[in-house]
């Protein structure tokens, strides 16, 4: 039985605005989710992966449109928490034997993350051709949230 994550969903500030302010926020946003406490999953490969609390996602970004075929947070829920942290650090958190918390494929890129979303999509709810649709999507338009991230990474940290 799959360990799920115990999540807090983050409000979408609509109340007080302006009705077109949240109209277009109600079209355009998807809702982000905090994860309450530390959570680990086991890949393929036997490495036991953990996702730190508080770490904020927001599932699969699926556009609102295809939610009634695909929702951010049905199906590619856990393959979306994975890929989210890992498309943020670009790595992930192993844990050892010993409960020793290790940099996992530091480094590994975008196009490594993107087939680990496939493998645990694959995994977790068996259903393929969901989830290479949703791979492939990913594979597509993923280097926009990609290049955005490394951008910011090469920010200096006080801002300047």
């Amino acid at each position: 039985m799959l360990n799920m994550p115990k999540l807090h969903p983050i409000p979408i500030e609509t109340k007080n605005q302006p009705f077109y302010i949240r109209l277009w926020r109600w079209i355009t946003t998807i809702r982000k989710w905090e994860l309450l406490e530390d959570w680990q999953y086991t890949l393929r490969d036997g490495t036991s992966i953990l996702i730190p609390q508080g770490f904020k996602f927001d599932g699969a970004s699926i556009p609102r449109p295809l939610w009634g075929l695909l929702s951010p947070v049905g199906l590619l829920l856990i393959p979306g928490l994975i890929h989210d942290y890992a498309y943020k650090f670009d790595e992930l958190i192993a844990v050892t034997g010993q409960g020793d918390r290790v940099p996992y494929k530091p480094q590994a890129g975008r196009n490594f993350w993107d087939r680990l979303f496939l493998d645990v999509a694959i995994d977790v709810n068996g259903f393929a051709l969901i989830d290479t649709l949703a791979w492939a999507a990913i594979s597509l338009f993923g280097w926009i949230p990609w290049k955005k991230r490394r951008e910011q990474e090469l920010k200096p940290a006080h801002g300047a």
